[in-house]
């Protein structure tokens, strides 16, 4: 038997008015893996949020994230790139789409690969932005279509503290050098060697966070010629040196905090 349609001028706005709010798109993010749905006006404050984007931030539960910005959340070197983004969505109208990034998250480090749509308002007008952030995994279809990228990934993984050259990536992947250029680009928005200076940073960053090695070791065992080679790449890519790094996110200073 053929089920009867909708009238097709039926609305539904009704069933919406009466949704208990937190039952649709947030609590549907929850059964989905490594995914957090956030949302946010066109001042930057959350309005809405799935749960696991909550703990993401560091906030108790959602209610702790409502009406705060990522500023209250995250430190703010790198919440000014969070920012930034922001406002190239609500100024342009232009979506953000698999962005991927090496984000510091709570106690990690990760990539992650972020979405941002604009929001509209019955005027016509971006009233705000939806976004969703999913860590990415080695079986993500980020790799699917791309296996010799996956294939470079992980021989740079295991290998970052040495010297890697474009050119080893091609001979490993059996591609010219020209065509792991346009492959990282393609998939990372970033170029090889860029790629491997933020592996390396977040190998320094997990260390500065862990343990007690100087910087002189640190630097060495993460692939840097030198500490100030190092210095300098935390500066240009996450706005603080290595000193500072470890003074505000090592183990003792989460220790005082939590016994605060």
């Amino acid at each position: 038997m053929t089920p009867t349609p909708y009238p097709p001028t039926e609305s539904f706005d009704q069933f919406f008015k009466d949704l208990r709010p937190g039952q649709f798109l947030e609590a549907l993010f929850e059964a989905v893996p490594n995914a957090h749905l956030f949302i946010k006006d066109s001042k930057g404050r959350f309005v809405a949020a799935s749960e696991g984007f909550a703990l993401q931030m560091g906030a108790a539960n959602v209610n702790a994230l409502i009406g705060k910005t990522d500023h209250d959340f995250t430190p703010h070197f790198i919440a000014d790139a969070f920012v930034k983004d922001d406002l190239y969505v609500l100024r342009t109208g232009k979506p953000i789409i698999q962005k991927v990034e090496l984000v510091p998250a709570q106690n990690s480090l990760d990539w992650l690969t972020t979405t941002k749509i604009p929001l509209y308002g019955n005027s016509g007008k971006i009233i705000g932005l939806a976004g969703v952030i999913r860590k990415t995994e080695d079986s993500d279809e980020l790799y699917r279509e791309n296996p010799v990228v996956h294939k470079i990934v992980d021989q740079i993984g295991n290998s970052y503290s040495q010297k890697i050259s474009v050119q080893e990536m091609a001979s490993l992947g059996a591609i010219s050098a020209s065509t792991v250029e346009r492959l990282f680009r393609s998939t990372f928005g970033i170029s090889p060697l860029k790629y491997v200076k933020k592996v390396r940073l977040h190998a320094a960053c997990k260390k500065l966070r862990t343990t007690t090695k100087s910087l002189s070791i640190i630097a060495r065992e993460c692939g840097f010629t030198d500490p100030t080679s190092m210095s300098r790449d935390f500066r240009s890519e996450l706005k603080i040196n290595p000193r500072s790094y470890r003074n505000s996110f090592g183990q003792k200073k989460t220790a005082a905090k939590k016994s605060m």
